[in-house]
């Protein structure tokens, strides 16, 4: 099912940022694209490097307890590839000519994508309740950046169930998952070619029966053919449905594939190679040791201490 995969959602908004021009902060007239590119650009993000770490803030979707990762940004134009040429030949015959125009966007749009837990598998449910969250964590900022979107009136979007919805109607399908946990491959059903030629066997023998059957009665020799072409494609129709059912599936959640489990993980890692090079030239007695001060100090079995979200180094 599109957006949910692994126990996991995927959201993909594409918001109309504004056109008419707004005042800015120091009361200059201003176009909201900018305003808004300002906005975004003042955010603090994750400490992911020594200089975002130096600055001290850290973006306020680490306050998430469901975020895995999360991404504005501003589309202005769409990509552009050059020119579709034509075939010269064609060309001169004066049966082809050469695309000389480009598409290009009427209206600015700003992209918000997020990765996080969907535990319940439900589509509505499990947005709702991310929405919610970063309404609580983060309605400041949220509403700086949506307010120069159409649509986003301060006025009417107060709540977080008006943010809700006004998300909601914003958002496309998310059909290829751009994050997954998985460490060794899921346990997917698969096809197989005996069962999958068995099945279009008998529907083609089925469509081609019933098919023979109704035509025969008045065009004998005609519903020969047609019975062939029918059970032909009733097996194609049947292949090409059992592929796309399958191809639906959601894959099964990730193992320990929540937030929460992932910073643990994380800390374990990250504690647990500096315990080796600690240790490298331990004795035995002193190695049982300071393996016992670990386990006690980080706590495997236990939520916390974990990784800090939005941190690369704890």
């Amino acid at each position: 099912m599109a957006s949910i995969d692994g126990a996991h959602y995927f959201l993909t908004a594409l918001v109309p940022v504004r056109r008419a021009w707004a005042k800015g902060s120091h009361g200059q007239t201003t176009a909201p694209i900018i305003l808004l590119r300002e906005k975004l650009a003042q955010m603090p993000t994750a400490m992911q490097t020594p200089e975002r770490t130096r600055g001290g803030e850290i973006s306020k979707f680490s306050q998430s307890t469901l975020t895995h990762f999360a991404r504005f940004a501003v589309i202005d134009r769409l990509g552009f590839n050059g020119y579709v040429a034509a075939d010269p030949v064609a060309q001169s015959l004066g049966l082809q000519h050469a695309v000389e125009h480009r598409e290009e966007l009427k209206r600015p749009y700003l992209l918000f994508a997020a990765e996080f837990d969907a535990p319940t598998g439900s589509r509505s449910y499990d947005l709702a309740v991310y929405l919610r969250e970063l309404w609580d964590v983060m309605e400041e900022d949220l509403v700086a950046i949506f307010q120069h979107c159409i649509g986003f009136d301060r006025t009417k979007v107060t709540t977080a169930a008006e943010f809700i919805n006004y998300i909601k109607a914003c958002e496309i399908d998310t059909t290829m998952p751009f994050n997954v946990y998985y460490t060794d491959p899921p346990a997917l059903p698969s096809l197989t070619a005996r069962g999958l030629l068995i099945g279009a066997g008998v529907a083609g023998v089925v469509a081609g029966a019933g098919t023979w059957w109704l035509v025969q009665r008045w065009f004998p020799v005609l519903a020969i053919g047609l019975g062939i072409l029918a059970a032909l494609a009733g097996a194609v129709a049947f292949i090409a449905v059992r592929l796309k059912r399958y191809g639906d599936r959601r894959f099964p959640p990730t193992p320990d594939g929540n937030l929460q489990t992932i910073l643990k993980a994380l800390w374990l890692q990250t504690t647990f190679g500096r315990f080796v090079i600690a240790n490298q030239a331990a004795d035995d007695a002193r190695l049982y040791e300071a393996f016992g001060a670990y386990l006690q100090q980080n706590k495997p079995d236990q939520p916390e201490p974990k990784h800090p979200a939005g941190k690369v180094v704890p």
